[in-house]
């Protein structure tokens, strides 16, 4: 018998997949021999290293050194975290977002653009299908052909950016926290120790579907957890901006929240985490940019 197949794309308990087929093949098949697919094609090798350090968090997923013939790119990945003010929504920001694409690649259309290729692949991915901002319908651009899907139906695709919307914590965020139904619990295999673990795959299975970068557009005040995972293994490789594209002040304290200026009650000027009582982390604003800060009328 020959078999193949990758623990770590394992996504579909629901339907009755069972991980302990990959996890545990020779105490149930018996003794064998196993050849390891170390390479892949997909995603550059900043995205693959760093998705594979994520997935393997889980200590019961079966260890791997991901390879990638694409070279690494650089803060290709990319947090975006948008604020909370009246409704959060998230289908403005990916438009906004696919827009800003659209006109940044068309002013390097030269260097892409050849006879196969007219336009980039974005693919706007999302956990639950009541996210999809297009509602079937993808907009049309110049230099992108956008298309999108829930994480589920995205397995085994690729495009050359990806915009995962709402990476945040919550019931319908990532890491979901809605629970299985207990009647489909008595049909399908029993849960894994580790927590969310098949959360943290699906993740990983939407994070590695792009070849040149990946948006992750998060609740500003609820980031996922995940998030502060990719940063606490890709460091200064994670960039953190806006909507538009400006650099934000990361916090070096909790990782996702980002540093903004404050006032005391003297007038004073410091910048603080936005992550706030969640995490203290305060600075002082050097002398020269207190004056600058300060209105024309206390000078």
């Amino acid at each position: 018998m020959f078999a193949v197949g990758d623990d770590w794309q394992s996504i579909y308990r629901f339907a009755g997949s069972d991980i302990t087929i990959f996890t545990q093949f020779e105490a149930n098949f018996g003794t064998s021999w196993q050849g390891r697919l170390e390479q892949t094609y997909r995603c550059n090798q900043l995205i693959a290293e760093t998705a594979a350090k994520f997935v393997q968090r889980n200590p019961d997923q079966i260890k791997k050194s991901v390879r990638s013939t694409r070279p690494a790119i650089s803060r290709s990945i990319r947090v975006i975290p948008i604020d909370e003010r009246g409704k959060l929504d998230f289908g403005v920001a990916c438009r906004r977002l696919l827009e800003r694409l659209d006109a940044a690649l068309g002013g390097i259309a030269t260097l892409w653009r050849n006879e196969a290729r007219d336009k980039l692949k974005v693919l706007v991915l999302w956990r639950y299908n009541t996210l999809d901002p297009f509602e079937g319908k993808p907009p049309s651009f110049a230099n992108i052909e956008v298309s999108g899907l829930s994480f589920h139906r995205a397995k085994g695709l690729e495009a050359d950016y990806t915009v995962l919307l709402d990476v945040s914590e919550g019931n319908y965020g990532v890491p979901s926290r809605i629970e299985d139904d207990e009647l489909l619990n008595l049909v399908i295999p029993r849960p894994e120790t580790f927590a969310y673990a098949e959360e943290r795959r699906l993740f990983y299975v939407a994070l590695t579907g792009a070849s040149r970068g990946v948006y992750m557009i998060s609740n500003r005040r609820q980031p996922s957890r995940y998030i502060r995972e990719l940063c606490e293994i890709a460091s200064d490789e994670v960039r953190f901006e806006t909507i538009d594209g400006t650099a934000l002040s990361q916090c070096p304290a909790c990782l996702v929240g980002q540093l903004v200026e404050r006032r005391d009650n003297n007038g004073g000027v410091f910048r603080a985490c936005n992550q706030f009582p969640d995490c203290k982390q305060v600075e002082p604003v050097a002398a020269d940019r207190r004056i600058l800060s300060r209105s024309p009328h206390s000078l």
